[in-house]
């Protein structure tokens, strides 16, 4: 019984099972030897959907505003060339996090409602999660700024579309006309197409 050991031995038993779980708690958290190597984390947790990583990551390395800035610029660039290169699923779930630890940076909060735009358009059908989600995205852009990009507005149309309001969504495109400059070049196609939808309906 452990009674009866030794008062050593019982110390020695204790202090090895003490150092093994120390070694666990240890190795159950990523170390970074530099910032850059940090922050290429924040993005790979970020880009898979594992917020707790990513929060993880971030709180415990981003603590200085210059570090904030570092990281705040290094995922907003990771998010503009995901969507670029076709692949606006990733860049969502970037901006998605960059939303939750920057609330206050409204180009990220239209950036996101863009990528959810591209996300929805390239996938050809709308599910009630991504029009929940653009919705939300909106919302929280027109909360941030009386004056939001134009195509904010086309995003609002697709959703209107979607959700089966063609009276509200010929209000909403209308509004975007309005006010685009045509630009960016690569809306052009999603522009048109929803026109000729609206025009058909």
């Amino acid at each position: 019984m452990l009674a009866s050991l030794p008062v050593l031995t019982v110390f020695t038993v204790f202090s090895g099972i003490a150092l093994l779980c120390f070694s666990c708690a240890a190795t159950s958290v990523s170390t970074f030897a530099t910032p850059e190597e940090a922050t290429a984390a924040i993005v790979t947790a970020a880009e898979a959907g594992d917020k707790a990583e990513a929060v993880r990551i971030f709180d415990s390395f981003a603590r200085s505003s210059v570090q904030r800035d570092r990281v705040y610029a290094t995922l907003f660039d990771a998010a503009s060339e995901r969507y670029e290169s076709g692949r606006s699923s990733d860049a969502a779930r970037i901006l998605d996090f960059v939303t939750v630890k920057y609330p206050n940076a409204i180009a990220a909060r239209e950036a996101l409602v863009y990528a959810l735009f591209l996300e929805r358009a390239d996938g050809g059908a709308a599910t009630d999660s991504s029009m929940k989600a653009m919705r939300s995205a909106i919302a929280a852009v027109r909360s941030s700024t009386p004056t939001p990009s134009p195509w904010i507005d086309l995003a609002e149309t697709q959703v209107a579309i979607d959700e089966g309001d063609v009276s509200a969504a010929r209000v909403v495109f209308a509004e975007f006309l309005d006010d685009w400059d045509g630009t960016p070049d690569s809306i052009i196609l999603y522009v048109e197409d929803i026109d000729r939808y609206l025009q058909s309906h």
